[in-house]
């Protein structure tokens, strides 16, 4: 029996060198259905350097247009290849394709991590923000009767709240690999808390920082390591000069996988302060590596973390609340042990392969509807 053919179409592919978690949630759970039933093709953005065609994991990978143009190509590309496939699969992360208008009958899947809407605002220059924001409010025009899929509960509130009528709705959340994250540090002393993620405004590191002087009253000696790279880093840096918290914050930059686990094992706590996520998979790294998170109680957040059982959330900005709740837990150890071994339960049944399982009952019910 022939293998179904699947389209995947994202903005960047798992080489590229901005690529995040959206990236490798499209990467991990595509690579396994090519392995099963089906043959999948990437369709991803140009990148210096990277070959337009390659195959990475076994799947091919298509390479076409640049970063800023790619969703013109995408339709262009679409429009002529879409007969090739039984299954278009496009991620709405960024801007959409609006895909639905040059399928001509070719059945459709649209996944969703999250919409920027009006936090857009906040992370870039106008005018970019604008477009977004306006490409964002049209796919509820362009996708009506669509099948949709979304990466978490908050993400399929927000796909209902923005008024999208869909066909049919999925849920499958990020994977993880069980067998690599796993602790391999014992907890620093005096204790460590962490922040690993791009360093950009939205994702909000800022907070973590200006909470650090009343942390070190409720916590002497605690210490801020933060992980990652982006734009926002000399801003954070001259912050932690304003606040004189110089000695107790201390800048990793971008590490390895390797670097990262030991990082998240090390740690008495996880800080995810993101304004805004579709999940929050380094959550879940952390809690494999025996760490509990304390999350701010956003969209996409506050379904990776089960508030007083997998780890904590704090309210949006609430400085006081986010630093007695990080001070409580790190001085009841037992409490902390508890939620240590709750999260660490429940992250070992998120395996990529599991989730990859969901993805494909969502797959199939798109191809025989």
């Amino acid at each position: 029996m022939a293998k179904k053919k699947i389209l995947a179409i994202n903005w960047r592919d798992i080489k590229n060198p901005e690529a995040g978690g959206a990236e490798l949630y499209h990467h991990e759970i595509f690579k396994r259905l090519n392995e099963r039933d089906y043959e999948v093709t990437f369709l991803s953005h140009r990148v210096k350097g990277l070959p337009n065609e390659e195959f990475i994991d076994g799947v091919r990978t298509v390479r076409i247009g640049n970063k800023f143009l790619f969703n013109f190509s995408v339709h262009s590309y679409v429009k002529k290849h879409c007969k090739e496939y039984d299954l278009v699969v496009e991620n709405l992360n960024k801007i959409p394709f609006f895909t639905p208008t040059c399928l001509k009958g070719t059945k459709s899947l649209h996944m969703v991590m999250h919409f920027f809407r009006k936090s857009i605002f906040r992370e870039t220059v106008f005018p970019i923000a604008l477009y977004v924001y306006l490409m964002e409010r049209a796919v509820a025009l362009f996708y009506r009767n669509q099948n949709f899929l979304a990466i978490s509960e908050s993400t399929k509130e927000e796909i209902d709240d923005m008024g999208i009528r869909y066909k049919q709705m999925f849920v499958v959340e990020p994977g993880i690999d069980t067998e690599y994250f796993h602790p391999t540090e014992a907890k620093a002393n005096p204790p460590v808390i962490s922040y690993v993620g791009r360093l950009m405004k939205y994702k909000n590191a800022q907070f973590v920082i200006s909470a650090m002087p009343r942390l070190n009253e409720l916590v002497p000696g605690i210490q801020l390591q933060i992980a990652g790279s982006g734009d926002f880093r000399p801003e954070l840096e001259q912050m932690v000069e304003q606040l004189g918290v110089k000695d107790s914050v201390q800048f990793l930059g971008r590490v390895s996988e390797d670097e990262k686990r030991n990082l998240l094992s090390r740690s008495s706590l996880f800080i995810n302060p993101s304004l805004k996520e579709g999940w929050g998979i380094n959550n879940i790294e952390a809690n494999l590596c025996g760490t509990i998170s304390l999350s701010n109680n956003v969209a996409g957040l506050k379904d990776s973390v089960i508030d007083g059982v997998t780890g904590l959330l704090y309210e949006n900005d609430d400085v006081e609340g986010f630093c007695q709740k990080a001070a409580s837990v790190l001085h009841d150890k037992e409490r902390l042990a508890k939620l240590e071994a709750n999260a660490k339960e429940r992250a070992l049944g998120m395996s990529w392969d599991a989730m990859t399982d969901k993805m494909q009952k969502a797959v199939e019910a798109c191809l025989n509807s």
